[in-house]
């Protein structure tokens, strides 16, 4: 590997990884285990979700594994997000500004039909906080505050291969690791009065595998289905009080449900592609962190999308145009008996670098989660995704590597 492909990595991660300001999110992500983290290609992501399918020959990110099969180089992407999240309700409105690294993944070929790739993936992220005004019975007012904190990811090895000229497969294992945090601190408005605070942090540790497959039944014609196993961590809890005598740690567990997805995809010719996809994971026997079984619903996910592969031009190049809805239903009822809806809509495009053997992606998408009228509080959703790839062969002749 040269010093220059050496650098060209680098440079890459360090661009889509740098340090950020304590992650926005929608504020409902402090329930459960945080708001879903849309990890995956950005031009998938533009399409409606990550969940939609299409051979792309720098798809490094892509969320089924089988997509990785038909990757003709090594190659190395990347995907970050600006998420301008605002909370709302008819008492206030809060404003949060984020940047979130959510994915990364570098794709080898091995043999002419075997892929094997190494990564990184958010899963959820539980980021919000709130204040409360309240009083004491004896009449002491105080200023209490709650924030949730963390997040869980993902780091998957990956195989994948072609079966026939029709069909891919791929299989994955991941190392699941996350940290959920929370805090409370009480502040009286008397000032001789002692505040009060309260942390619990739960360091989680597992492993899964999943599965994806992807047929090319006809020209022009994708589809596919992935599966994704239950996570069980496990949990080391760390509790710490403003009375030390009350600080304790012990050891606990958690499991995050499985996940299914399909999706199909009609490309006609080199102009025009439609795409279609769904995803569900079930939280109805999820136990813990409060939670009792039967107190949550299943997480649901459908996406829709449409891409003009001749676009508009930009200096001097055609750059394709792409647009993409994307429903979702959470897990949780708030208030009780109503239902959490997300909707998000989405707009972007792609420019080649390199000569083609690179590209840039970006997404821009506004959505609402939530609705005032009917659960109380609202997300007014702002996000712009980045996406960054490149592809090489690498040959070896002699004692040089190219």
């Amino acid at each position: 590997m040269t010093p220059r492909r050496i650098w060209m990595v680098l440079l890459m991660v360090a661009a889509l990884s740098a340090p950020a300001e304590p992650k926005a999110a929608s504020v409902y992500s402090m329930v459960l285990v945080g708001e879903a983290i849309e990890s995956g290609d950005v031009r998938a992501i533009s399409l409606g979700g990550s969940t939609q399918l299409f051979v792309d020959s720098l798809g490094a990110v892509q969320l089924n594994p089988a997509l990785l099969a038909r990757i003709p180089r090594v190659t190395i992407g990347a995907t970050q997000y600006l998420a301008m999240d605002q909370g709302r309700s008819d008492a206030y409105r809060e404003t949060d500004v984020s940047f979130t690294f959510s994915s990364f993944r570098a794709v080898f070929p091995v043999t002419g039909l075997f892929r094997f790739a190494i990564g990184y993936t958010g899963r959820y992220e539980p980021e919000g906080s709130f204040s409360l005004r309240a009083a004491t019975d004896g009449g002491d007012e105080f200023t209490q505050t709650y924030k949730k904190s963390g997040g869980l990811f993902s780091i998957p090895l990956t195989a994948a291969f072609d079966v026939t000229r029709y069909a891919s497969v791929g299989l994955t294992f991941s190392f699941e690791r996350g940290t959920i945090e929370e805090r409370w601190d009480v502040v009286f408005d008397e000032l001789s009065f002692v505040p009060g605070a309260g942390l619990k942090k739960k360091d989680l540790s597992g492993t899964g595998f999943g599965g994806g497959v992807v047929l090319y039944p006809a020209s022009g014609v994708t589809i596919g289905g992935m599966y994704e196993s239950a996570v069980d961590y496990d949990a080391e809890v760390y509790e710490k009080y403003t009375q030390v005598s009350l600080d304790t740690s012990y050891s606990s567990t958690l499991s995050l449900p499985a996940r299914m997805s399909a999706g199909a995809t009609w490309r006609f010719g080199d102009t025009f592609m439609v795409l279609a996809s769904g995803a569900w994971r079930d939280f109805a026997d999820f136990e813990g962190l409060g939670f009792v079984p039967g107190s949550l619903q299943r997480e649901e996910t459908y996406s829709l999308g449409a891409e003009y592969l001749r676009g508009f031009r930009l200096g001097g190049q055609r750059l394709p145009l792409r647009a993409g809805f994307n429903y979702q239903r959470l897990p949780l009822e708030f208030p009780a008996g109503e239902a959490v809806n997300k909707y998000l809509v989405s707009l972007g495009t792609g420019i080649p670098i390199r000569g083609g053997k690179g590209k840039m992606d970006i997404a821009f998408l506004v959505g609402k989660n939530g609705s005032i009228g009917t659960n109380g509080i609202e997300d007014r959703l702002f996000r712009v995704y980045l996406g960054i790839s490149g592809g090489e062969t690498w040959k070896r002749k002699g004692e040089e590597h190219y």
